[in-house]
């Protein structure tokens, strides 16, 4: 019958003795206990413990539940198998020779819990966190999957969280060195990143890590451009564009490795050898800076025509009363592919591309004024 078979995964799902709840107790218990034992490993010890108990074991305890709850409501027995009426000693469930496959013993349990929401664990003192606390802050899914990306990358690499306060946080000065334009750059143009982590190798290189809007599950993570570089040399070198990636940050570690890093480490060859050939001298050659005005994105007017010319290829209308060009932001998508082709157009012409995302002027401000080319801080496209 289903229900006896609901009965066996009641014994691994129920909220008060169940097996599954019992382990996340345990490696919960114990991230608590590693995190504070004072070696340099133990931190990232204690996140793996914590992101097995919140993600890997609330999905097969949630998905168990479900299936439990769904087989004991249908009352119905196996259409090929039938119970076992052999004579069996009092130590055996079964006959296994005569049935071929008898149901499993039956066990009074107390009733199948509801997955969702989670249950809170056992009164077991200190050691102990509220599930439900632990298993459903989005926040801390993304602290916990950085942190073990962290441990999975080869080098010595640390995580730096940085928390969601109330939707009041802005992370524009993390998002302006993100070196990508493709839908890294799209996503947080399109989206607040009201919460992100920044995982830092002791050689200075630097990913960025965030949710992956618009979807379910999974997160983004891009490289960050350096910045004791100057501007210039970025001129002409394809972005290291970010990947999507799941939330499973062993799987993740491998498409970082594979991709990502490979094509950072290109880019920043690429960018470096242009540095070193950049002279003392002020350098002429001109960036077109991209200005943030609410969704908009404004530039001064430039000089050189054939610049001008670019821009209006790809939707920058000039506003007369401000005297800018100003690429409205109606459509988010449309505007992200608009500057992408802008800026291959303008690298094929050897002009760079500078997208500020801090302070952000309104329409009626003074114009944005061309960063010096030696700025650090603006974000590097072709």
């Amino acid at each position: 019958m289903t229900n006896e078979v609901a009965d066996a995964l009641t014994e691994l799902t129920t909220t008060h003795d169940g097996v599954l709840p019992a382990l996340v107790d345990v490696l919960v218990a114990t991230a608590e206990f590693v995190q504070d034992l004072g070696r340099p490993a133990d931190r990232a010890t204690a996140e793996r413990l914590r992101y097995l108990a919140d993600s890997r074991l609330h999905v097969a305890w949630s998905d168990l539940s479900r299936s439990s709850n769904n087989l004991a409501d249908r009352h119905e027995p196996h259409p090929t198998r039938q119970e076992c009426t052999a004579e069996v000693d009092a130590d055996e469930a079964e006959a296994s020779a005569v049935c071929a496959c008898p149901p499993p013993p039956r066990i009074a349990m107390s009733p199948v819990p509801s997955p969702l929401p989670l249950p809170s664990p056992a009164a077991g003192g200190d050691l102990h966190r509220s599930l439900e606390v632990t298993m459903h802050d989005p926040n801390d899914s993304l602290a916990s999957f950085a942190s073990v990306l962290a441990g999975e990358l080869p080098g010595r690499w640390t995580s730096e969280y940085h928390p969601d306060h109330g939707g009041h946080a802005d992370y524009d000065d993390l998002t302006v060195d993100v070196w990508d334009m493709d839908q890294v750059a799209e996503t947080t143009a399109t989206y607040i990143v009201d919460h992100c982590a920044v995982l830092t190798r002791d050689d200075g290189t630097r990913l960025f890590v965030m949710d992956r809007k618009g979807h379910d599950e999974g997160f983004l993570i891009a490289a960050m451009a350096p910045g004791a570089l100057p501007v210039a040399a970025y001129q002409g070198v394809r972005e290291p564009d970010g990947i999507p990636v799941p939330e499973d940050p062993f799987r993740a570690a491998e498409d970082v490795i594979l991709s990502l890093l490979p094509r950072y480490d290109k880019a920043l060859a690429q960018v470096r050898q242009n540095a070193s050939r950049l002279t003392t001298a002020p350098s002429h050659d001109p960036n077109v800076v991209m200005t943030w005005s609410g969704d908009a994105l404004v530039v001064t007017p430039p000089e050189q025509p054939d610049i001008a010319e670019v821009l209006a290829d790809h939707g920058f209308v000039r506003d007369a009363d401000k005297d800018l060009l100003v690429l409205d932001g109606d459509d988010s998508s449309r505007q992200a592919a608009s500057v992408r082709a802008a800026g291959t157009r303008l690298a094929e012409l050897g002009i760079g591309v500078v997208l500020r995302h801090s302070n952000r002027p309104a329409l009626g401000t003074t114009a944005p004024r061309p960063a010096a080319p030696q700025t650090p801080t603006a974000q590097r496209s072709r």
